[in-house]
């Protein structure tokens, strides 16, 4: 059972591995895997070059919602990265001033990575990390069912990775504390989306592995409002951006795009 340890303002989360049955796919748990050793290069991993434009709408949106100093716009504030895969999102978010942030992953691989990283000279950290692989997001909310835990979820680039993305999101909305933010980043089911996030980033260019996407897993911002905007969950949409890569592709430089969704998308919602 996972349990809050107290640690003054910050705590920590105990939270052993769980093998239960659970919203995940062992093909994907095995593929991401394979990538822990080159998580953090920018040759291998996408992820890399798109981390600063996420990191920029966490930032400006949580800087407007919770009037915090730009430099800190996560100050006094509790994160769950679900899917935290090597930690490139966790470790930003951590420079971002939050009290706590927690890194969640169904692969244990990919943890001990993140954990590795985690004390490299580079990581630069500002407050306290930690990692828990071997678990989903549905298994860490039924330990603290009815006891929100964080003001702010992300869920950026893992909802096209788990057979039922609805489980998912809804777990990771009720570890909210109410006005929590949750982030959501996926790719839509456009034929747009299938040109340039399949035919070419792995067949053409190979900037992203061979298989690792499934066009009909992909989702639109619509979808996902249905999915996170139930009665259950008390979750309103409050923004949106597209995120777009600028040619030349190959420099895999991104910005955000309030009119261009077609393709990989984040979007913000708030907790009533």
């Amino acid at each position: 059972m996972c349990r809050l340890v107290d640690g003054g303002a910050a705590g920590h989360i105990a939270c052993p591995t769980s093998r239960h049955r659970s919203n995940q796919s062992a093909r994907e748990i095995e593929k991401f895997s394979s990538f822990a050793n080159t998580w953090w290069d920018a040759r291998s991993n996408p992820l890399v070059g798109m981390n600063p434009v996420r990191v920029s709408f966490i930032r400006d949106t949580a800087t407007k919602l919770m009037q915090s100093p730009p430099h800190k716009p996560l100050k006094e504030v509790r994160v769950l990265d679900v899917g935290s895969g090597g930690g490139l999102l966790t470790e930003s978010l951590s420079r971002l001033g939050a009290t706590l942030v927690v890194g969640l992953d169904a692969s244990e691989h990919v943890v001990q990575a993140a954990r590795a990283h985690s004390f490299h000279s580079n990581s630069k950290l500002q407050s306290p990390v930690e990692y828990y692989g071997g678990t989903t997001v549905e298994q860490f909310a039924t330990q603290w069912k009815d006891k929100p835990l964080f003001d702010v979820v992300t869920c950026l680039e893992v909802i096209e990775h788990v057979p039922e993305p609805e489980s998912l999101l809804q777990a990771a909305a009720s570890l909210l504390k109410p006005n929590g933010v949750l982030f959501v980043s996926t790719i839509n089911r456009t034929l747009k989306s299938y040109g340039l996030a399949i035919l070419a980033a792995e067949y053409l260019t190979g900037k992203v592995p061979l298989g690792t996407h499934d066009w009909n897993q992909f989702r639109s911002p619509d979808e996902v409002d249905r999915m996170v905007c139930g009665d259950m969950t008390r979750m309103k949409p409050i923004d949106r951006r597209g995120m777009v890569l600028n040619p030349p592709f190959v420099n895999m430089d991104w910005r955000l795009c309030e009119q261009d969704t077609d393709v990989n998308w984040i979007g913000a919602y708030r907790k009533r």
